[in-house]
C-alpha cells in the first residue's frame, strides 16, 4: 500500500477486527467489512470537489476527534472528493436546505471514472462489495428519516446530534456507534454544532436509500 492512504486501510482492517470483538452485534458486519477491505484495489486520483460545508466545518470538527475512528479520518482528510447526495429532490425545501450543509466523501467504494461518470469523487480504493467514508452535517441540519439495505455503521468522531434508529431518537456524541441493520429507519438532526462520521456499508453497498415522508 502506498501513498496516503494506505496506513488508512491498514489500520481501518485493525479498527473493524477490534469493532467485532467489543461488540457481537456487530461481528457479521465487520467480518464483511474486513474481508473487503483485504481484496481493495487502489484508484488512480480523480476530481476532489469541495462544497462550503466542508470549507467552513471540516477543519473545525478535526480538530475535535476523538478515538481510533478519528485517527483513521486524520489520514485521508487531505486525499479524498466531497459529494452531495439525493440529487433527485432538488426543489423540495428541506431537502435543498440538508443539501447545502451536507456532505460524504467516499473513501471506499465503487469507482465512478470506471462507469464513466467523471464529475464525481473518486474513492480512494475501489470496492463492489461496501461502501465506507465520512460524512459532515453543518449545524441545524435535518438528514430525514429514510430506509436502505445496506447494513451500516456509523463511528461519531466530533459534535453531538440527535439519532433515529426505528421508533427512538437519543442523542450521540463524540465516540459513539450506531448500528442500523438493513432495513432499520434512522435519521440525523444536529443541533448548534456540526458533526463528523466515518461510515461504513457492509452489504448492499449499491441500494438506494428511500426517504420516508410519512
Amino acid at each position: 500500500m502506498s501513498g496516503p492512504a494506505g496506513p488508512f486501510l491498514a489500520g481501518f482492517i485493525g479498527f473493524a477486527h477490534a469493532e467485532a470483538a467489543r461488540d457481537p452485534a456487530m461481528a457479521d458486519a465487520m467480518a464483511n467489512l474486513v474481508d473487503a477491505l483485504e481484496r481493495c484495489t487502489r484508484v488512480t486520483p480523480g476530481v476532489r470537489p469541495t462544497y462550503p460545508v466542508i470549507d467552513e466545518h471540516l477543519g473545525t470538527c478535526l480538530g475535535a476527534t476523538v478515538g481510533a475512528a478519528g485517527d483513521l479520518l486524520h489520514l485521508v482528510a487531505d486525499s479524498v472528493g466531497w459529494a452531495i447526495p439525493y440529487p433527485e429532490h432538488i426543489g423540495e425545501p428541506d431537502m435543498d436546505h440538508m443539501r447545502a450543509n451536507y456532505a460524504y466523501a467516499p473513501i471506499v467504494g465503487t469507482n465512478p471514472i470506471s462507469s464513466g461518470i467523471l464529475e464525481e469523487p473518486s474513492p480512494l480504493y475501489a470496492s463492489e462489495d461496501v461502501f465506507a467514508g465520512a460524512v459532515i452535517q453543518g449545524p441545524g441540519v435535518t438528514y430525514p428519516s429514510h430506509v436502505h439495505k445496506a447494513t451500516e455503521a456509523f463511528w461519531v468522531v466530533a459534535g453531538t446530534a440527535d439519532w433515529q434508529m426505528g421508533d427512538e431518537w437519543t442523542s450521540r456524541g463524540p465516540g459513539a456507534t450506531i448500528f442500523h441493520p438493513t432495513g432499520t429507519r434512522h435519521a440525523t438532526v444536529t443541533t448548534d454544532e456540526p458533526q463528523l462520521v466515518l461510515f461504513a456499508w457492509t452489504s448492499d453497498a449499491d441500494c438506494v436509500p428511500v426517504v420516508i415522508r410519512s
